[in-house]
């Protein structure tokens, strides 16, 4: 429980969480457990289960649904609900499947790379003690936005818009950086990968030419 106490914590409370872990004294009446990325990976992933049996439930409910619909008033409806119209149906389950197995890989591969730059830029600002346990409570504390998964529908926006929050709380934090220097390094990524394809689509159309 207290493993789950603070994984929730860590949403709740992002900047005292982080001044926890750096030793300094806090206001709060629980102190959370310094969990390691890969435990709060493991929380994490139960609510990515979560949200994937959630989303199998709400698309068996709406083609059930439907289908009891088409049969009972609409003909027409009927002629479109054969075994063809049914592959996005199970498309979309298959999916959700594999997004729930595959989940723990990319998101490792996600933090490795979000720790990369985020050593690169502590480093910039001329840290140099202890910087991969700052970029790894940096990633702890965001994984925590998962908790946002289980809600249907919007959980997955909301998700991606706690994480960022939990970035920046963490990178003003952890790394003392100032706030526009922390949207940057969150902004950084995107850059990188628009760059990368950008010069992919440059290598194409100089091939083609």
């Amino acid at each position: 429980m207290e493993y789950f106490q603070s994984y929730f914590h860590y949403l709740i409370h992002p900047f005292k969480t982080h001044d926890s872990f750096m030793g300094k004294k806090t206001d709060l009446s629980f102190v959370p457990l310094k969990l390691s990325v890969y435990e709060s990976l493991g929380a994490s992933w139960i609510f990515v289960v979560i949200n994937g049996i959630i989303r199998i439930l709400l698309v068996n409910f709406v083609l059930f649904t439907f289908l009891k619909i088409s049969g009972d008033d609409f003909g027409f409806l009927s002629s479109i609900t054969n075994e063809d119209s049914l592959l996005g149906f199970y498309f979309l389950v298959l999916s959700t499947i594999l997004d729930v197995i595959f989940y723990p890989l990319f998101t490792l591969f996600l933090i490795q790379f979000c720790e990369f730059v985020i050593i690169i830029f502590a480093r910039f600002l001329g840290q140099q003690e202890n910087i991969e346990d700052k970029a790894k409570s940096i990633m702890t504390v965001a994984l925590s936005s998962h908790i946002f998964s289980i809600v249907p529908v919007l959980g997955s926006m909301a998700q991606k818009f706690a994480a960022l929050i939990l970035m920046y709380a963490g990178l003003r934090k952890q790394l003392n950086a100032s706030a526009a220097l922390s949207i940057c390094i969150m902004m950084f990524p995107i850059f990188m990968m628009l760059g990368f394809f950008s010069l992919i689509m440059l290598v194409v159309a100089l091939k083609l030419t």
